[in-house]
């Protein structure tokens, strides 16, 4: 954990060495500035620790406040890491040509600030517009009829995500009106309070078949029980290493392995599960990551935690790490698997290319 934290400082750190580099190019040199630079820039790298800390003494306006501050700042300062290195990239290819680059550094701070501020702001609304997503799948594993599945995943629900955005997500599935409701992990966030408030509004809905959940590795963060107990309190049904008949087909859910390096009891074996299951059922496995093996048994595989890169260009990264696109995707076994780009957000309140998603699926009969 310290290797890990000591790492993601540095990072953090280098890219305000970056843009506040840009900063004091642009301006007149001097002692004053430059000592503010250094305190800005350290105040705003361990800015996170201050919002941990924060929330451990239960100071919840207080921390609102200063994540959505940290927060923002973390989506700016990446939008202007990235817009920035372009025109670096820019210069540097003008200059080899032999070319004059007219922007003065001025010049260059004022495109790059402007550019990542409007970026910022599109994210921050894009971040509020949930999209629906509807798949179809026919089966003949399922006797008559159809079954539709909501999924939600990665809300985050916490310091900076809670009532207004949990009461916009009632709202869309109140309109689609699922016959079953599932969440795939990272419901609630590391630094959640207030769980009990938000439960109610969850208790509010009750699709007809049913609400089932599994956690996922910021439901660990959090703390197993705490994040068992807001789940079960919501009306989730929580599948840990079991399945359930309803609706024609059969729901199976695993924990994430976050638990293990922490030595906490996840549970991610569904063998014992699979005694009570048909293999002529449909089996829709509920698994917090896009990471499919080969001997679990299941027809459609539901997952989240890509966030679908949240803001771009981090896409490539997590379609390097999973090696999954979001969407829907055809194994070559025949079974499919769906990544959802996730409901809320983590870390900066901001979507760039990743719309939020809350995925309707139909399962139909191919008798039907």
């Amino acid at each position: 954990m310290l290797t890990f934290l000591s790492a993601a400082l540095l990072v953090y750190g280098s890219m305000h060495v970056y843009a506040l580099s840009k900063v004091w190019m642009a301006l007149a040199h001097s002692y004053g500035l430059g000592l503010a630079l250094i305190l800005a820039g350290a105040l705003l790298t361990f800015s996170p620790l201050l919002v941990w800390f924060l929330e451990r003494q239960n100071w919840h306006r207080v921390t609102s406040a200063t994540a959505w501050v940290s927060y923002t700042w973390m989506g700016y300062l990446f939008l202007f890491l990235c817009i920035g290195l372009l025109f670096d990239l820019g210069h540097a290819l003008v200059t080899l040509l032999r070319f004059h680059w007219s922007l003065s550094h001025m010049m260059t701070l004022g495109a790059v600030s402007l550019l990542a501020l409007t970026l910022l702001a599109y994210g921050i609304v894009a971040a509020r517009q949930i999209q629906v997503e509807e798949i179809s799948i026919t089966t003949p594993k399922l006797a008559t009829g159809q079954v539709t599945i909501a999924q939600i995943s990665d809300l985050h629900l916490g310091v900076m995500l809670g009532d207004e955005f949990l009461e916009r997500v009632i709202a869309r599935l109140r309109e689609i009106r699922p016959d079953i409701l599932v969440a795939t992990g990272d419901i609630v966030d590391g630094q959640g309070d207030d769980l009990d408030a938000l439960a109610r509004h969850f208790q509010s809905y009750a699709p007809p078949l049913g609400s089932y959940a599994v956690t996922g590795n910021h439901e660990h963060y959090a703390g197993l029980e705490t994040s068992l107990r807001f789940l079960r309190h919501a009306g989730f049904a929580v599948l840990r290493g079991e399945s359930v008949n309803v609706g024609g087909i059969v729901l199976t859910g695993v924990d994430d392995p976050a638990a293990m390096p922490a030595g906490q009891h996840a549970r991610l074996d569904t063998r014992p599960a699979r005694t009570s299951v048909n293999k002529d059922e449909f089996i829709v496995l509920l698994k917090h990551q896009p990471v499919v093996d080969s001997d679990t048994l299941f027809d459609l595989q539901l997952s989240g935690h890509t966030h679908g890169g949240q803001i771009f260009p981090f896409v490539y990264l997590t379609r390097l790490a999973y090696r999954v696109h979001t969407g829907l995707t055809e194994l070559a076994d025949g079974r499919r698997l769906y990544v959802s780009r996730g409901t809320g957000t983590w870390g900066p309140p901001i979507r760039l290319f990743a719309a939020p998603e809350i995925t309707l699926i139909t399962i139909k009969s191919s008798d039907k």
